[in-house]
This record gives C-alpha cells, structure tokens and sequence, in this order.
C-alpha cells in the first residue's frame, strides 16, 4: 500500500510492521514524532506493544537493554546528545549479545548545538559493535528498520543495529512511500524467540558478569559476529527481494563497470549524485557513484570489487574526524584501497544541504586537479558573524587590550527584549520576574529547554550577563563546578540555575540531586509547565494525573513527582513554591533566597499555551485560578518549618480550573473528582504543616 509519509513515519511504520514489543521513548528533536507516532498507534491498537515513557536516553537505552535480556523484541529512536548520552548502554546492549534496533534521526553532537545532519553520532559510535545502516530516502527506511530486525536476530550475529537516516532533511520531508504487508512482513520476519538469553525460573542464567581476564575472548566473539553479519546482511537482502521486490546490499554501484571516476557518498546525497551522474554520461563523461548503504560491518570487499580500478575517487563525507585530515568514511576507502593506485580525494561537507549545482562545482573542481586533497566544501569561519558575536573583543583581550562591554543599566533587567518565545509565554515572563531582582553580577546556568532556544541563537543573544548553556542532564554537575572556581577565584556573584521541569524532575535530577548534597550556593529556579514543550508535549514527571500529552494521549496515569520532598530530603534548603500571578510573592521569595549563603529552590508553576490548550491571553487567569482551587499552594520551607503564604478565603472547584485547559477535555466526571480528592487532600496536608 502506498502512503505519503515523512521519515520519522517511515520509522514508525518500520517498527510496528516488525511487531517491536518494547519500545522506550524520551523526547529529543528531531526524532521525537517517530515515537508519537508509535504512541498513536499502540492507542489506536494498531501496534500490540508496550511504550515506556523514561526519564533520559540513558535510561531509554537501559529499558531496551533489559527487556532485550528478558525476550523481548525492543526500540528505540533518537540522536545526537540523547545517543551520546545513551553511551554506557550501547556496549552493554553489544557486549550481552541483543538485538536492540534504533532509529537514529542524526544530528550534530555537542555543544554549541546544531540542528542539522552531519553523522557526528552515529559514527561517533562506530566501535560500540553496532550495525550500521544508512537510509537514502523514505522507503529505505521502513525496509531497513524491518532487515535491521532480521539481521540483528541471526544466530551469526545477535548485535543491535541502528537505522540511520537524516534528521530534519528525511525526518520531517514527506515523500510517497510503499509499505508492505503485514502477512508478508510476518512471513520474513518471524516471532522473536531468543535462545541465549531470555528470563525463565526453571532455566536460571546469569549474563553481564565481570569476566576479567576471558574479556578478550568476549570482544573476539563480537569481532568475528561482525565479519559474519555481512554475509548474513547478504541473505537477507536477498530474501526480502524476493518478497518485496526492493533489491538492497552493503553497498550499490551506479555506473561503475567503466568508470574513471567514482563518487562515495551515503544518505540523500547519493539521491543527487545519481542524477547529475545521468546528465554527466549523456555528455560522455565516465563517471560513477558508490552509495555506501553499510557503514558496519564495513564492505571492505564491495568497495575493492567496485571502484578500486577506477582512476580518480572522490568521497563526500559528512563528518570528520578531528585529528586526522580526512573524513570519516574516506578514512575507511582509503584503508580497503590501500594497495590500490587510484587517486583518492576528500570533501567534508558536515551539514550542508547539497543540490546538484554543488555536485556540478565539486565535478568541475576535482577534474581539474591531479593531487589528493582533503578540503571542506564551501564552510569557512565567517568573519562578519564573528564580529557579531564578539569575536574581535577576544583577540583584542589575548593582545592585553582593556575592552569595555556592555552592563546591565538600571531597569534592563538580565534578559534583554526581543526574545522569541510564544505568544502568551508565562514562563519566560516568571524568568524575566525572576532576573530583575539581580544585578550585573549574576551568572546564569541553563539546562536545555525552552529557555535555551528564546534567549541566545548564535550570533545574537538576549543575555547581558554572564550565561552558560548545558545539556539536559548535566547543568547541575556544571554549576557545581562554577560555584567552586568562582568562590576559588574570588568572584561575587549569585549562581542561578534556570530549568524546566523535564530538566529537574528527570534527566536532570541525579546532578541536581548531587548539587544539592553537596550544598552549592545555587538558586536552583525551576520553571514548570508540567511537560516537554519545548519539544512538541511530551509527559515529564511533573505531568499532572489525566493531562494529555503527545505521549500520555488518554491522560496521564499516576500521580507526579513530589519535587519538594526530594529536594526537603537533601538537608538545609530553602524551598519555596511561587505562581507566575502573583509576581510580589515570587519576588519575595527570589529576594529571599538570594540573601542565604546555601542552595535554593523556587519552584514555579508556569501555564504553556501550546501545551495545556488555552488561548495566550488566559495564562495569568489560568495561573491565578490554580491557586485559588488549591491546585498549587504557594509557601515556604525551611529548617523543618512550613510557612503558607496565601490561602485563598474560598477556594474555588478544581474543575474550574482544568475545563480552561484543553488537554483536560477528555475527562469524566468521575475522573474531575478523583482529582478534586487529591487536591483536598494535598491541600489539607500543607495547611497542617506537612510538605506534601
């Protein structure tokens, strides 16, 4: 049947054809509509699986990981820093011998972030023993997630595979894709049935132990599982031909038999390879593409047999390899071509988009060159947005020049105007509150979040303090280090952390957790909008119970985090709760709090209009409403004291408060009293002294 899906569909598509049972889901752009998608159609019944909802990549990884080692059929899809941070899971999941598959929608690693596509995490990965498969357009990748499966599961190989495909260039384009039939997929792809390491009490085994000096052996036998995958990727590419009528291999060979010269390429620049190769032989030149389909196992034989008589080579790569000259998958050619005399030659084009007119000057440029050259394809540094971004000031500094920077003046505030945030947004209105009880000499920290994508896009920034940006997880480990090198140094100045919830309720909250054991003077300021906005709503563990999300599409089961307790259980704290409606009670709180020589908390509820279904212009009634129901409760906590600082003289229904928001619509009556008991229950709690 054919559909006109975009990439992350394909994925989707790819795993429920597969019949996945397991399948573990964190939000990280691009990929996260892959596993909505999913969530949709376990939801519709449409997918028989069970979707955990987890707290990192780490932990998403880790879920694939056990339920693999317990029998079950498992994914996952993600990228860039959540594949990173998923690191320590990937060996386990090689090393014990599962069959995970993962999606990965790549994107640039690292910080600064990036958004596009340049294979930095994918092949970053490339000695974890994973296979790699590298999609060219839609339709790969709902074949190759399902071979992925089938490799993976082979008794000669039994090692995780990743689908990789490019973040935002496939992942979100639409294009016309045949997806096969279920009956035929089942017929291809059988009932995953493990016989080396699956749970069962009548057949106790133990996998994952220390092996000290037989760990040799251990990477041996995932050496040799490799070598063995490529026959096995043979087979089945052949078998699925044979069913689907879809022909694939380690590597296609367009137009080599008479080639002098051969293009490398993988993903959708071979799309415009094969073109432009077209136009080239009606003109009569004798030029031809390798599409590396299979990064690992390397086709070291394919990539002899097909180019290596050719005379000239030319690889583009879109990622490099710093401290060698070459890219990455030039290194691999030059390696299988060692004894071979071609020349062979390198772009790097990171993440660009190519068309055929940079082909056409790629072409024009190299057949006029007779050397081997390593180049990077139209990227320069360029000095206009350096000067922008303040890059003249820093040679000016190593010169030992006194340079004079703009300060904060009286009434700017430490978030400048013009930032880009949504209409209506009460959570950047809560920071900006927040930051005006500073001066000049505050540092701000920031997890990844909505913060971090409306106050500084390279160049411009919003900032006019000191700020520094972090990854989700680890900004509390980041500020505990700043707050010793700065007391080290001598610098006076208020260290705030700003996170939202995803960031302190989960992936964050190990860091945050230690930061607060230790007792860094932080003023921890989370701003909760109770799920993952900036990624399109996706549950947190501050989701409240029956709110729908993208991944909670029948409301949330369960009860929240109670975040206040954690951080209660941490020893000396002040711990404050605060509405953005009522600004001179946060203010207070912020005053306060930056007066104490140890570590605070503000938590402050923020309503997000995209996600909680409101129109813009309601946020400050829909705030002021959840503390007049009892929903939040604004108070103090410190030294085992509870201090109440509004209690409303009526407090009003609950359900006045959520029929304002839409991602409460779908709720019986019986479900609003369920929620009006926990309320009052909670409520009663505070108001007897007890941090509930």
């Amino acid at each position: 049947m054919e559909k006109f899906l975009s990439g992350n569909q394909c994925i989707a598509h790819g795993v429920k054809l597969s019949r996945a049972e397991v399948i573990s889901a964190y939000p990280i752009t691009p990929a996260t509509p892959a596993s909505e998608e999913l969530h949709e159609m376990v939801a519709a019944g449409e997918l028989d699986a069970d979707i955990v909802n987890v707290e990192s990549e780490l932990g998403a990884m880790g879920v694939c990981v056990g339920a693999s080692a317990a029998g079950c059929r498992t994914f996952n899809c993600t990228c860039s820093q959540g594949l990173a941070l998923m690191r320590e899971m990937l060996w386990a999941a090689s090393g014990m011998a599962l069959p995970v598959v993962l999606a990965i929608d790549s994107r640039e690693i690292g910080i600064p972030q990036g958004l596009l596509s340049d294979y930095s995490d994918s092949m970053s990965e490339r000695d974890a023993s994973f296979l790699q498969f590298y999609c060219e357009n839609g339709q790969e990748i709902v074949d190759s997630v399902i071979m992925a499966y089938k490799i993976s599961e082979n008794d000669k190989v039994l090692l995780p595979s990743f689908v990789v495909s490019e973040g935002h260039r496939m992942s979100h384009s639409f294009e016309r894709v045949d997806i096969p039939e279920q009956a035929k997929v089942d017929k291809f792809l059988p009932k995953y049935q493990p016989k080396h390491v699956f749970v069962d009490p009548d057949y106790p085994m133990t996998q994952g132990p220390g092996v000290m000096a037989q760990y040799p052996s251990f990477k041996l036998e995932q050496y040799q599982a490799m070598q063995d995958a490529k026959q096995v990727i043979k087979d089945v590419c052949k078998e699925f031909a044979q069913i689907f009528g879809r022909s694939y291999d380690l590597v296609e060979a367009y137009k080599t038999e008479d080639a002098e010269l051969i293009i490398v390429a993988m993903g959708s620049i071979a799309s415009v390879v094969r073109e432009k190769i077209d136009e080239y032989r009606q003109k009569g030149i004798k030029v031809g593409m390798l599409k590396l389909r299979v990064f690992r196992p390397f086709p070291e034989e394919e990539v002899k047999k097909y180019i290596s008589n050719a005379k000239k080579i030319l690889v583009l790569d879109r990622a490099c390899t710093p401290g060698n000259t070459s890219g990455i998958s030039c290194l691999e050619i030059k390696s299988a071509l060692r004894k071979s005399p071609a020349s062979i030659s390198n772009y790097i084009v990171s993440g660009k988009d190519i068309s055929g007119m940079d082909i056409d000057e790629m072409l024009a440029a190299w057949s006029k060159r007779d050397d081997e050259f390593v180049e990077w394809f139209k990227i320069g540094f360029d000095d206009r947005t350096a000067t922008i971004s303040g890059y003249d000031n820093w040679e000016k500094l190593l010169k030992g020049e006194k340079v004079q920077r703009a300060v904060i003046k009286e009434g700017d505030g430490c978030l400048g105007k013009g930032t880009a945030s949504c209409a209506g947004c009460l959570s950047l209105h809560a920071i900006r509150m927040v930051l005006s009880a500073f001066d000049k000499n505050a540092v701000v920290v920031n997890n990844a979040g909505c913060l971090s994508a409306v106050g500084t896009f390279y160049p411009l920034t919003g900032w006019t303090v000191p700020f520094f940006f972090f990854t989700y997880s680890h900004a509390g480990a980041a500020a505990s280090g700043m707050e010793v090198a700065m007391k080290r140094k001598g610098i006076k100045a208020d260290l705030v952390l700003v996170a939202g919830d995803g960031a302190i309720f989960d992936i964050g909250l190990q860091t945050f957790s230690a930061a607060l054991e230790r007792g860094h003077r932080i003023i921890y300021l989370c701003y909760d909008n109770q799920a993952y906005m900036n990624t399109g709503v996706q549950k947190s563990g501050s989701t409240p119970y029956m709110a729908r999300t993208k991944t909670t599409l029948a409301g949330r089961p369960g009860r929240i985090k109670n975040i206040e307790q954690i951080v209660a259980a941490h020893g000396d704290i002040y711990i404050a709760t605060a509405s953005s409606a009522y600004p001179e009670d946060l203010l207070m709180k912020v005053r306060k709090a930056r007066s104490l020589n140890k570590p605070s908390f503000i938590h402050i509820i923020c309503p997000c209009p995209p996600g909680w279904e409101y129109e813009p212009a309601l946020g400050i009634e829909i705030a002021r409403l959840g503390v007049e129901t009892g929903s939040v409760i604004l108070y103090e906590y410190e030294n085992g004291k509870l201090t109440i600082n509004y209690v409303p003289e009526k407090r009003k229904p609950v359900a006045e408060y959520l029929k304002k928001q839409g991602r409460f619509h779908n709720l019986t009556k019986a479900q609003i009293a369920e929620i009006q008991k926990q309320v009052d229950e909670n409520f009663s709690l505070v108001m007897s002294g007890t941090l509930a």
